[in-house]
């Protein structure tokens, strides 16, 4: 381990082939919207490029930074907590606003008493605001464990290049996800989902892949609302939305291919109703997909001063391109099942009922639509 102070570096004029990677990331990052992709993006690249063994990104909220991600050179989420310096650089940088750098951890007094404790402290720090314009958003922190006077001009500058981008970036993606959230559960909005929809199923068109669709509607929400009042209805939907966000995440579907997985799209239709697109998934896959949902909901603890509340929800599914050929149509399919869920019970999941539709041949079998067993 280096304990002393190392050479300074002098800042070096980056050439053509230390700017071509620069540029492809910055060319990456612009266009990223998905605002936690795009945090992972940054701090990886600054991690790999930075001279740094590890790395937090902190969204400011309030007065003070709290920390949204922090992972490892290899690529590995790692607890906020690891990073003993952590609170105290962000609340610095928080507070003056400007870049902190640290050249040795074990001397410094603004960190050094956080590194009494075992493990693998820093041994020099940088930490860099995120600003945009004149608004400050965050800041990044990088560490290096095994030597002091890490970060000499040449990394430094880097840093600086990147996270003035990155902050452009992230005030574009907040933007983005501003105009395109529900604001009660922050899933995607009707609209958004259905432009999202719409590109899944062009992908499904293009490769002769399936995309199955979920409507979901929370049962008895009306009664929720009159017997507890709308505040606790609103909780209720907010719950739901994080129940189906989690389980959709952890979900092996059946019907899809050994590559890439694209990831489901969760969305909020509007009032109690709920939407799920499930890209690459076939019907016996939506089956399995619906009913693991609504034994999520079914299982989760919910109550009001003390007295619990008993969630279901009711699910339709409908299936591109067996049951529809088109997102309007999907859509029309999927609310059928919906209500025969319903009818049938409530708590449950049910498949559309097979229909003669009329369309092109499958892009993959080359046969034309058929009709189908109900499930």
């Amino acid at each position: 381990m280096q304990t002393g102070a190392s050479k300074v570096e002098r800042p070096r004029p980056f050439g053509v082939a230390g700017l071509k990677p620069i540029l492809e990331v910055l060319k990456e990052m612009n266009s990223e919207r998905n605002l936690r992709r795009l945090i992972t993006m940054i701090l990886d690249t600054m991690i790999r490029f930075s001279n740094a063994h590890r790395g937090s990104i902190g969204v400011l909220k309030g007065d003070s930074f709290n920390a949204d991600l922090s992972r490892d050179r290899s690529g590995s989420e790692i607890p906020h907590s690891d990073l003993a310096a952590l609170g105290a650089l962000l609340k610095l940088v928080s507070q003056n606003g400007e870049q902190v750098v640290v050249e040795d951890a074990r001397k410094d007094p603004r960190v050094r008493d956080r590194l009494l404790a075992p493990g693998p402290h820093p041994c020099s720090i940088l930490c860099l605001p995120l600003r945009a314009k004149s608004r400050l958003l965050g800041a990044v922190y990088l560490d290096n464990t095994q030597m002091t006077h890490a970060f000499g001009p040449r990394q430094r500058e880097f840093a600086q290049i990147l996270t003035d981008h990155a902050a452009i970036a992230i005030e574009n993606a907040l933007l983005h996800r501003h105009t395109t959230r529900d604001r009660t559960t922050n899933l995607s909005n009707h609209a958004h989902f259905e432009v999202l929809l719409e590109s899944e199923l062009e992908r499904a068109r293009r490769l002769g892949e399936s995309c199955a669709l979920l409507m979901i509607d929370v049962d008895d929400f009306k009664g929720i609302n009159d017997a507890h009042g709308h505040p606790i209805g609103t909780e209720v939907l907010r719950l739901i939305a994080q129940t189906l966000s989690v389980t959709v995440r952890g979900i092996d579907v059946v019907g899809r291919g050994n590559g890439p997985r694209p990831e489901a799209v969760v969305g909020r239709y509007g009032g109690d109703e709920f939407e799920i697109a499930l890209p690459g998934t076939s019907r016996e896959g939506a089956v399995k997909a619906a009913k693991r949902i609504v034994a999520a909901v079914k299982n989760q603890s919910f109550g009001v001063a003390g007295r619990p509340i008993r969630l279901t929800v009711s699910v339709g599914i409908a299936v591109y391109p067996e049951d529809a050929l088109d997102g309007q149509d999907l859509h029309l399919r999927a609310d059928e099942a919906l209500y025969e869920s319903k009818r049938a019970g409530k708590g449950r999941a049910i498949l559309c009922q097979a229909k003669k539709i009329v369309g092109d041949a499958h892009p993959r079998t080359g046969l034309l639509p058929t009709w189908l067993e109900d499930c």
